[in-house]
């Protein structure tokens, strides 16, 4: 145990100081004052302060027993941690720092199949990333996104278990009720060569209290890429369903059965949310479903497959509090 606080701190540094840095050029930046009317002046004058909206999540979630093809079962329960803050450098260039840390506790159960070769059991997965937006003009503006993740179980070697990527397009918008994206991603994953696809992302406001949004993988999202409709019962609560596509690749303990192999965990998660807004500053969330089309996948320390085999649809449920400051 005592062999992986390093390992936790350094990872924790290594996310982290990138963005204090980064935070700090963007501030030394002149504001450009030429204020060509009284609302631009006034954002201008914001202060350090005033200028970042900062988002933080935490969340705990289940998923219960399910059989796996082959022999076995399993189940997984999910702690997380993320958080994004957006810093408003002027009124046409925002970036936006974010970070996620999850830990997954795979229980894995039966002398049978996939289940017996107890691949793996703790897991933590974690994703940093800085968007970038810049409004060229009132409708159209472009965006990138580099991105580092880090994926492994307990004991794995830190240094072999990161990937790096990066996300850029443009977008459109029509004003306050509807914006829709395209681009691409380019990126590593461990022991593959450089994958890349594109991308696509909307965000509409049918009415005053139905929202339809579609988004890119990021810290915002629970489980990964996902389309989400949402209507707004008022009085603070919310209802919204969810479907996605969830995968994580992490790197296996460098003393396990399976020394320096990789993990794969597969699914598309159908999920449904109640939410209530207690004020502008905290909201709790309930949320449950079905995790469908499931996969396992266990490779050597080179990414050739040992062995890989389905698993049955199976429920989760969870919580989270949204904090924004």
């Amino acid at each position: 145990m005592t062999n992986q606080r390093p390992a936790l701190s350094s990872m924790i540094l290594y996310l982290y100081l990138p963005v204090f840095i980064i935070a700090f050029f963007i501030c030394s930046l002149p504001s450009q004052a030429q204020p060509e009317s009284l609302e631009r002046y006034q954002k201008q004058k914001k202060t350090f302060f005033e200028r970042w909206a900062i988002r933080v999540n935490g969340n705990a979630d289940h998923m219960f027993d399910t059989d796996i093809d082959g022999g076995g079962k399993f189940n997984i329960t999910r702690l997380g941690l993320n958080h994004d803050a957006t810093f408003t450098a002027t009124e046409d260039l925002n970036v936006t720092f974010g970070a996620s840390f999850n830990y997954y506790n795979f229980d894995f159960s039966g002398s049978q199949g996939f289940a017996g070769l107890r691949p793996w059991r703790n897991v933590i997965v974690s994703n940093n990333n800085m968007r970038v937006n810049y409004a060229f003009t009132n409708n159209w503006g472009v965006f990138v996104t580099p991105m580092i993740s880090y994926g492994s179980e307990s004991g794995a070697p830190f240094w072999d278990s990161f990937t790096i990527g990066a996300i850029a397009g443009a977008s459109y918008t029509t004003g306050p009720n509807f914006t829709i994206g395209i681009g691409g991603f380019v990126g590593s994953r461990l022991e593959q060569s450089v994958i890349g696809y594109p991308i696509g992302f909307i965000d509409w406001r049918i009415t005053e209290l139905l929202r339809l949004s579609a988004l890119a993988s990021g810290a915002r999202n629970d489980f990964g890429p996902k389309a989400e409709l949402s209507y707004d019962l008022g009085r603070g609560f919310k209802v919204a369903s969810s479907v996605g596509y969830e995968l994580k690749r992490f790197r296996l303990d460098e003393k396990g059965n399976f020394e320096r192999g990789i993990g794969e965990f597969r699914t598309l998660p159908l999920a449904g949310k109640i939410s209530y807004t207690v004020n502008k500053h905290l909201t709790l969330n309930t949320y449950g479903g079905w995790l469908f089309d499931g996969s396992l996948e266990l490779e050597d320390s080179r990414g050739k497959r040992i062995r890989k085999e389905d698993f049955d649809a199976a429920p989760f449920i969870g919580a989270s509090v949204t904090i924004r400051l």
